[in-house]
């Protein structure tokens, strides 16, 4: 996995979270699932091949950011299934654009790490 499609991957949650708050999504997503930060390709990769980085100073960071962003997916997700689409559309405006932000932020950071050896 390279970190610029982990980046694409993580921006396109907010379309896909946005469209299940409408109801003009096809993806039947679960707050149980979304909320769990080792089923996406990110997470699968962080705890999979990318550990070759744990060593890296940045590596913890994006574990920790990543891990936040998926909380804060699944407590979106939560909020649609309770039936409170204006708490979910304000929690995609709050706390999981912000942690949206921190987790590409440490992806690039990582990235640049990496690349630097």
């Amino acid at each position: 996995m390279n970190f610029d499609d982990a980046i694409a991957a993580h921006i396109k949650w907010k379309v896909r979270l946005t469209q299940f708050i409408d109801g003009t999504g096809t993806e039947k997503l679960q707050s149980a699932n979304v909320c769990k930060d080792n089923l996406c390709d990110l997470g699968k990769w962080i705890y999979g091949d990318g550990a070759k980085y744990k060593a890296a100073a940045h590596y913890q960071d994006l574990v920790k950011k990543h891990a936040n962003f998926h909380v804060c997916a699944g407590d979106v997700v939560k909020k649609v299934e309770g039936g409170d689409k204006a708490g979910a559309k304000a929690a995609l405006g709050g706390p999981f654009a912000t942690a949206s932000k921190e987790t590409v932020t440490a992806i690039m950071a990582l990235k640049k790490e990496a690349a630097q050896g």
